[in-house]
């Protein structure tokens, strides 16, 4: 598999042979400008030469069927190998042992994580930080329809729950990883917000990626403390959990973990996370996501019973939704991956 490989070494590797050199054994291009060749394409009927080999990158691009890449992806189009048998064959023709060129799990999650703070530090600089006194242009007031639901008024004071009357939305502040205010997230109230055109959830200001969890300003000592954090996927279970003693929750605001967040998790040396999506989330899914996760942590789902006789939550319902006795149940029931 590709993964197994050091992709930087990869590179290295297919740059010891030069691509024109190699590719004009079998096809014969011409020169175009001062650092392109052209030749028809073998893949299809090609009247007018569309592949295209870049000399001073050391790559190819047939601009009619989309081929592309380095050596290894010529090999494996041109001459049908697997991706394995063009590693070999490279590794032959340049005397490498290409079995020093596969990683381990450390120097993979290096790596993954060295590119995913490169994102996203390209990404965090259109981010405004704002200031507590923004918090003024909202009611410092107690939903109704939060309370009918079970949610306490000191879980919503602790989460900082405000109401904008003007757009007719229940308001929480969202905050980066590190804890700064960069904006507010609403719920409209309206219950046939489909019918009107209205979206459920609105963003007040540009958030961007989502390398941050809700609930993790507050919750964050205690996640600390544990070792552990349950992750659902909205803060309104985040704020039911807390009002029967689990402190240590977070809001994914997604049904499905992305690199920042597994950053996160990584670098809190959280020892046991805990995923409770709503029920209309795969396992697939939720395995595909937290994939590198496992590899630095115990990871459990607290996934609804298999059997449809014995199933606890409705069809696209939060493991709390149906109550503190059905969630410690599945919570009881929760099995790792």
């Amino acid at each position: 598999m590709a993964d197994n490989y050091d992709h930087d070494a990869l590179i290295e590797l297919c740059n010891q042979i030069d691509l024109l050199t190699y590719a004009s054994e079998s096809i014969d291009f011409e020169k175009r400008g001062s650092n392109e060749y052209a030749a028809h394409c073998p893949l299809h009927t090609d009247n007018t030469p569309s592949l295209m080999i870049t000399e001073s990158k050391n790559l190819f691009y047939c601009h009619s069927c989309h081929v592309g890449g380095n050596l290894i992806n010529w090999m494996m189009s041109f001459e049908g190998l697997s991706f394995q048998q063009a590693v070999g064959k490279i590794g032959r023709l340049t005397g490498t042992d290409v079995s020093n060129l596969k990683q381990c799990d450390a120097l993979k999650f290096y790596k993954t994580m060295r590119d995913i703070l490169q994102e996203h530090k390209e990404k965090e600089f259109n981010r405004k930080i704002l200031d507590d006194s923004v918090f003024e242009q909202f009611d410092d007031e107690i939903p109704q329809e939060w309370l009918d639901e079970g949610i306490s008024e000191d879980a919503m004071k602790r989460f900082n729950i405000r109401v904008d009357k003007k757009r007719n939305r229940i308001v929480y502040p969202v905050y980066d990883n590190q804890f700064r205010l960069i904006g507010f997230k609403g719920r409209t109230r309206y219950q046939n917000f489909k019918k009107m055109g209205i979206k459920k959830y609105m963003n007040y200001s540009k958030i961007g990626t989502t390398d941050y969890f809700a609930g993790m300003k507050e919750n964050y000592k205690r996640i600390k403390a544990n070792g552990k954090a349950i992750i659902f996927e909205g803060i309104k279970s985040v704020m039911k959990a807390f009002d029967w003693g689990y402190d240590y929750t977070i809001a994914a605001e997604t049904s499905c973990l992305n690199d920042d967040q597994i950053r996160i998790l990584i670098q809190m040396q959280v020892k046991e996370v805990m995923i409770a999506f709503d029920s209309d989330v795969t396992l697939k899914s939720i395995r595909n996501s937290t994939e590198l996760l496992c590899k630095f942590t115990n990871v459990y789902v607290i996934k609804d019973r298999r059997s449809k006789k014995d199933r606890l939550l409705g069809e696209k319902e939060a493991p709390v939704d149906q109550g503190r006795e059905v969630f410690e149940k599945l919570l009881q029931e929760r099995r790792k991956l």
